[in-house]
């Protein structure tokens, strides 16, 4: 049974929260694969404002790290992705906790991502200013 986006007037709030939670989950899919782009975009940045010089070792290893860490966080979102669009077969409250408790460890994780996702860029941003 795929699982709908449409609100209906007969739906209960876990069901809302539910199909709010599916379309949120999509969004960080794509946000993370839009990361996985921008950190080889932003390097190559980078390397060209340091005009012949190369990019510092330790900066690309923070964001090889990261880019990894962004794979793996990628992977695991999609695949809860795909196991969370069965919560809509959920038939009692413990079945649809379960489901609601976990996304919200990977919400946490997610944003915990972004917030080291964001130093990083305005550490890098810094210091190619700096170069200029």
């Amino acid at each position: 049974m795929t699982m709908t986006h449409k609100i209906y007037d007969h739906d209960t709030d876990v069901d809302v929260v539910h199909k709010y939670n599916t379309i949120e989950l999509k969004a960080w899919i794509n946000q993370l694969q839009y990361i996985d782009k921008e950190i080889d975009k932003l390097l190559k940045l980078y390397g060209q404002s340091l005009q012949g010089k190369d990019i510092p070792e330790q900066t690309l290893k923070l964001f090889s790290k990261r880019k990894e860490a962004n794979t793996q966080l990628y992977e695991t979102v999609l695949n809860y992705s795909n196991i969370y669009s069965k919560s809509s077969e959920c038939d009692d409250i413990q079945c649809d906790i379960a489901y609601l408790n976990e996304y919200e460890r990977l919400r946490k994780s997610y944003q915990y991502h972004l917030s080291r996702y964001q130093k990083l860029k305005d550490h890098l941003y810094d210091h190619a200013l700096h170069n200029s």
